[in-house]
């Protein structure tokens, strides 16, 4: 059985190949898993209790900010970082410049 799928591209014709765009789609969908991996295991976002009016998106929100400033700052292991911080205020504040 053949499988299909369609998308949208602004490349060319000529960059439009089909080992670039599987090579587009995988590296979209790694992105994905890393993400949402990140906020099922390491802060339990399926688990929240939040569940009123702007709180999910909000904390959704949160949690996509907390781990940009991480990864910008060159934070390799959410997770252990996620533990060392919320022991010290002081480190957290020197991983941030401060």
């Amino acid at each position: 059985r053949d499988d299909y799928a369609f998308g949208l591209t602004s490349l060319t014709p000529e960059r439009a190949t089909p080992e670039n765009l599987l090579g587009l789609a995988r590296g979209h969908g790694e992105i994905e898993n890393r993400n949402h991996h990140v906020r099922d295991v390491t802060f339990h976002e399926d688990l929240s209790q939040v569940r009123t009016q702007n709180g999910p998106h909000m904390m959704a929100t949160l949690r996509e900010l907390a781990m940009s400033i991480m990864r910008l700052t060159g934070v390799k292991n959410i997770a252990k970082a996620c533990r060392d911080f919320a022991a010290s205020a002081p480190q957290t504040l020197r991983q941030l410049g401060y």
